[in-house]
């Protein structure tokens, strides 16, 4: 299964968290990763809990080193967002989209996330952990706007076999140059071309959706212009 060393663990309170705190008191490297049968406390952006039923999904953290300047993080992203994205099409599942930053949508429904952590020295990324969540055999969830490849598809999947795409797919987008991924991952983009309201600063404002830029912002059009917005000061509205 290509390059990476996998560990297995049946629980941890967070697979991005276990990665860290391997990083720090075990001495782990990359290439390395850990896969969890179920996460106590999994965490996506903003802080928000990850639902997840036990040993039916993919739970997985990545440990990246030396990926180099700040201004790559978004390339990283993009990555974990097209190895996602390659390994739900190799699996038959239709209709995927990014929906930026960081989640991944099949129709109107998240099917996975991703979250990224940094480890940053003088500008440059040390260590990043990718951690990703994938709804696998998960029929039933709390949250009525998500879905799973085994809803998608009408029957289960092998979660091994899921894991071991994914990861030669990561293993082979992280090789790839910025200016590539980020063409590549537009393609993907939810709601491209169509007015999306967004959350701004306690205000909805309605923008048409562009593409994703090198920097990770989202180039949107609003009366003829075109503005950036950035992932962390602004919220799609339902």
């Amino acid at each position: 299964m290509n390059n990476y060393n996998i560990e297995f663990v049946n629980e941890v309170d967070s697979t991005n968290s276990y990665l860290k705190n391997s990083v720090q008191n075990r001495g782990v490297s990359s290439p390395y990763c850990v896969y969890a049968g179920n996460q106590t406390a999994g965490r996506g952006q903003r802080s928000h809990s990850w639902e997840s039923q036990p040993f039916d999904n993919i739970l997985t953290s990545f440990l990246v080193d030396d990926f180099g300047h700040l201004s790559n993080l978004p390339q990283l992203n993009n990555a974990a967002a097209l190895a996602i994205i390659d390994t739900l099409k190799e699996f038959k599942v239709d209709n995927i989209r990014l929906k930026w930053p960081n989640d991944i949508y099949v129709s109107s429904k998240k099917i996975a996330g991703i979250l990224i952590e940094n480890i940053v020295s003088q500008q440059e990324v040390k260590t990043a952990v990718v951690g990703i969540g994938i709804n696998i055999n998960q029929k039933q969830f709390n949250n009525f706007e998500a879905t799973s490849v085994v809803n998608e598809l009408g029957f289960k999947v092998s979660v091994i076999e899921f894991l071991q795409v994914l990861y030669n797919y990561f293993y082979l987008h992280i090789t790839k140059k910025g200016l590539t991924l980020n063409e590549s991952i537009n393609e993907y983009l939810y709601k491209k071309g169509d007015m999306v309201t967004f959350n701004e600063d306690g205000k909805k404002q309605s923008y048409i959706v562009n593409q994703i830029c090198l920097n990770g912002n989202l180039q949107v059009g609003a009366m003829g212009e075109k503005l950036e917005l950035e992932h962390h000061k602004v919220k799609w509205v339902k």
